[in-house]
């Protein structure tokens, strides 16, 4: 019985080693074939894995190790791919769960690859897909902050709906460089230079309202995108792989905007939008992108806090003799006032109330025992409030943020101006908005007869922020202009030019008186000069743009200085404009010039 029983365990201990080793065989003769496979179809070089793994050229855009395998993924394709196979076979490093799109298409592209991966739960990632529970995307556009340089070109982020009808409870997928700096020039510094980290973020998208409608007071554009339930998924999956992950952040290029193109491309795969970016990607060139490609379905309009307040202020109050003493003295309605304005006054307070709150930081519980005061006032009027706001003209229906111009002028010389960026006071104000206006690296060539082709001007920043002042909102009107021109015999010089001061004005235009300084250097003295800039601006004209500037400056040599101009921009088409200026200038050779141009804009 002892002999049968030892056999009976031989023969089972030697049929275990001999599937063992059949299995062993069989999986090596697969690994060996899946290897060969990457290998002869070149798998590593495929673009959507390219995508996968943000590639451009031959390196990823993700800065951060821990969006890749490989020590030298950012580098190396091939040795990302097979590294990742290993984990896969192996189990370790978590790539199931942490990379589940790049194993999904791996498990698509490479045959037999399936029957080698260790598979295990997800329970994270299964959470967050429930949670989510995305049926609908949306490109939100808010757009320019008028008293903020770094975000006078606007904002672009994602909403992930599962409920179209109800977009308030969806949420917001967004990418910002990761700082708590609240200087302005150390954050464009920084910006510009990718000195930040670009994160990826989801949050509830009524946070992100609040934030850009009622907090920076800015309005935002709504544009529903024409994807399907798989690109979606495709898309939230992608997000989850991204979601520890940055990049350094470039203001220029590698910013908000440009980040978020590349989980459309991952969605929907036959799209190829970044390549479309080298030197710059503005927010609203994306968005025209996104049109040019046909993924936008519709779209929505939502009007800042500050708006409305400004509608009730100039639309809807009648008499605001007493404004000032019931917002800012906390006066009671004055009984001279009509039904229809005490209505008006306190729905002003309302807004104004959750305004103090964002704006001026207003402690919490202040601000409920004012909120809930004001709206129990409210309540006892009996009549519901309608705010008939005018939609604005869609971005999309804005001129391209790049300009060429070709001037003649009666100096008999010949301009040529080209730009990269984004909008000044000469160009119309459809879709942008108004008295908001920024220029980078404008470079003029000009030609004059008998002369040679020189180098005429170089701007390298502008800024002109004119926000209209009322009898509550007071905000300082501010420019700064920096860059090469010719000054006095056309001597070589780099000008510093900021102004500070006063705008007033609505809708169709405004008016603006600055106190103005300037600052030439030249190669053997410097000239500074204090002095005053005044002029007025209208749109009231469709398609026309009309504009005055009058500056008097006085320099520390003793000298004088008057410059005079008017100019007129019509439109002929979206991005091809006619433009006529008059100028007078007291230190030019030909005092009075008239100019004569064409202004095209495109979007490079």
């Amino acid at each position: 019985m002892t002999i049968l029983q030892n056999l009976s365990n031989f023969l089972k201990k030697a049929t275990n080693i001999f599937i063992f080793c059949c299995f062993f065989t069989l999986s090596l003769q697969s690994s060996d074939q899946i290897q060969e496979y990457i290998l002869e179809n070149r798998v590593y070089e495929d673009n959507y894995f390219k995508k996968l793994l943000h590639y451009k050229g031959s390196s990823s855009e993700i800065d951060s190790t821990n969006f890749f395998i490989s020590k030298n993924g950012k580098y190396d394709l091939k040795e990302e791919l097979f590294e990742t196979i290993d984990a896969l076979k192996s189990g370790e490093k978590d790539v199931l769960c942490r990379f589940p799109l790049r194993v999904s298409w791996l498990e698509k592209t490479i045959p037999n690859l399936k029957e080698q991966i260790k598979y295990y739960e997800c329970k994270e990632l299964n959470e967050y897909k429930k949670e989510l529970e995305a049926k609908h995307i949306t490109l939100v556009f808010p757009s320019s902050h008028i008293n903020s340089p770094a975000s006078m070109y606007g904002h672009t982020f994602l909403q992930l709906s599962s409920k179209k009808d109800a977009p308030l409870l969806s949420n917001a997928l967004n990418y910002a460089a990761k700082t708590d700096e609240k200087n302005g020039l150390v954050f464009a510094f920084k910006g510009v230079f990718g000195g930040y980290e670009g994160q990826y973020s989801i949050l509830p998208y009524y946070e992100k309202l609040k934030t850009y409608n009622n907090i920076e007071q800015r309005d935002v554009w709504e544009y529903d995108l024409n994807f399907n339930q798989e690109e979606i998924d495709v898309l939230v999956l992608h997000a989850w792989e991204l979601k520890d992950s940055y990049a350094d952040y470039f203001f220029f290029k590698e910013n908000c905007s440009y980040a978020l193109l590349w989980l459309l491309e991952i969605a929907r795969p036959s799209l190829e939008l970044t390549d479309n970016f080298t030197f710059k990607a503005i927010p609203l060139d994306t968005i025209k992108l996104v049109e040019k490609n046909g993924l936008i379905s519709g779209s929505n309009y939502r009007y800042s806090n500050l708006k409305k307040m400004k509608y009730i202020l100039n639309e809807k109050i009648e008499n605001k003799d007493f404004i000032d003493d019931y917002i800012n003295k906390n006066l009671p309605l004055n009984d001279n006032l009509s039904f229809d304005d005490k209505i008006s006054y306190l729905d002003f307070k309302i807004a104004y109330t959750q305004y103090l709150r964002s704006e001026k930081g207003t402690k919490k519980d202040e601000y409920v025992k004012n909120y809930l005061n004001i709206l129990k006032q409210r309540s006892q009027y009996n009549k519901p409030s309608f705010f008939d706001m005018q939609t604005p003209t869609n971005p999309l229906q804005s001129h391209g943020s790049a300009r060429a111009s070709l001037y003649y002028d009666t100096n008999d010389s010949v301009n040529f101006t080209i730009k990269p960026a984004y909008h000044n006071i000469y160009d119309l104000e459809d879709g942008y908005l108004q008295g908001a206006y920024i220029d980078f690296f404008e470079f003029s060539l000009q030609k004059k007869k008998d002369e040679d082709i020189k180098v005429d001007k170089i701007t390298l920043l502008k800024i002109e922020s004119f926000s209209p002042r009322d009898k509550i909102f007071k905000p300082l009107t501010w420019t700064i202009d920096t860059g090469y021109e010719k000054f006095i015999d056309d001597k070589d010089s780099f000008k510093i030019n900021p102004s500070f001061g006063a705008t007033f004005g609505e809708e169709y235009g405004f008016l603006y008186t600055l106190l103005d300084t300037n600052a030439y250097f030249l190669s053997d003295n410097q000239d500074y000069s204090i002095g005053a800039r005044v002029g007025a601006v209208t749109n009231y004209f469709k398609d026309i743009k009309l504009g005055v500037d009058y500056r008097y400056a006085k320099y520390d040599k003793g000298f004088e200085n008057k410059k005079f101009e008017a100019f007129s921009t019509i439109k002929l088409i979206k991005d091809l404009s006619l433009s006529l200026k008059y100028q007078n200038n007291d230190l030019a050779s030909k005092q009075d010039i008239f100019k004569f141009g064409l202004m095209f804009y495109f979007v490079p």
